[in-house]
C-alpha cells in the first residue's frame, strides 16, 4: 500500500517530465518542425514601357472574363483570373485566346483583377509565363486600364498608374464611350470629387431625376493605341509563310 501511495504522489511529475521529453524530441525532428512562412518575391523595378516589354514574356490588350479568388480577412489572397486576348503584341498568343493569370499574396502589387460586371474591363498587360502555361504579373504593369473612345479605338487611360515617362504630345483629350470610363461618385463628398477630378483628369457629370441626384466622374484624357505601342519598343519580327520555307 505504501508503494502505491508513493507512485500516486509522484506520477504527475513523471508524466510532466515525459511530456517535456516528447516535446523536445518532436521539436528536434525536422518532420514536425513548423513550416517556414511563405513569402512572395518582390517584383522588379520597371520604370519605362520598354523595360516592361523586355521583362515580359507576353504583352497584350486583354479583357477580364472571369475571376476565382480565395480571401483572407475579406482581402484577395490567391486564385486565378481568366483573360481574353484582344490585341496580342508579344508572346505565344493569338487574338481570342484565353489565358489564366495566377496570383498569390496580400501585397499591394499582387495582380488581382476586378470581378466582371457586365462588360469586362480591358487592360494592357505585361506578364510572365511559366512552364505550365500559366501567367503571372504585378501591379501596375499587369493591368494598365484601356478604354474605348467614341470611334471604338483603344486608348490607355491617363494619368497612368505607373510613373513611366510619356511624351506630352502623346496624351490627348478623348471622349470615352466605355462603360468603365465613368465612376459612380454619388456617395463621395464634393471635396473628394473635386480632388479626384484634378488627380485623374476627369470631369463631374450630374444627373437629376427630380428626386435624387447621381454624381459620376468621367475620364477625359488618354494615350491612343498608335502612340503607346511605340513606347514598348518591340522588335517587329516578320511572319514567315509556307512559301518562304
Amino acid at each position: 500500500m505504501t508503494g502505491f501511495r508513493y507512485f500516486t504522489a509522484f506520477s504527475p511529475i513523471a508524466m510532466t517530465l515525459s511530456l517535456l521529453s516528447a516535446s523536445v524530441a518532436i521539436a528536434a525532428d525536422p518532420t514536425f518542425s513548423t513550416p517556414p512562412k511563405k513569402t512572395v518575391p518582390a517584383p522588379p523595378e520597371l520604370t519605362s514601357f520598354a523595360q516592361a516589354a523586355n521583362w515580359a514574356d507576353t504583352i497584350a490588350i486583354a479583357q477580364v472574363e472571369d475571376i476565382d479568388y480565395k480571401k483572407k480577412r475579406n482581402l484577395n489572397a490567391s486564385g486565378t483570373a481568366w483573360l481574353k486576348i484582344l490585341v496580342p503584341y508579344k508572346g505565344d498568343i493569338n487574338k481570342d485566346d484565353y489565358i489564366e493569370v495566377k496570383a498569390e499574396g496580400l501585397e499591394d502589387w499582387v495582380c488581382y483583377y476586378p470581378d466582371r460586371i457586365n462588360e469586362g474591363e480591358r487592360y494592357l498587360v505585361f506578364l510572365k509565363k511559366d512552364k505550365n502555361g500559366q501567367y503571372t504579373g504585378f501591379k501596375p504593369w499587369c493591368q494598365l486600364q484601356v478604354l474605348l473612345d467614341d470611334q471604338g479605338h483603344y486608348a490607355l487611360r491617363f494619368p497612368l498608374d505607373t510613373p513611366a515617362p510619356v511624351p506630352a504630345e502623346y496624351v490627348r483629350q478623348i471622349n470615352f464611350q466605355d462603360p468603365h470610363a465613368r465612376i459612380d461618385a454619388t456617395e463621395w463628398s464634393s471635396l473628394r470629387r473635386e480632388d479626384w477630378a484634378k488627380s485623374h483628369s476627369a470631369r463631374e457629370i450630374v444627373s437629376d431625376n427630380g428626386v435624387t441626384k447621381r454624381y459620376e466622374m468621367k475620364y477625359t484624357k488618354g494615350i491612343p493605341v498608335e502612340y503607346f505601342r511605340p513606347l514598348m519598343q518591340l522588335e517587329i519580327k516578320p511572319r514567315i509563310s509556307s512559301k518562304d520555307i
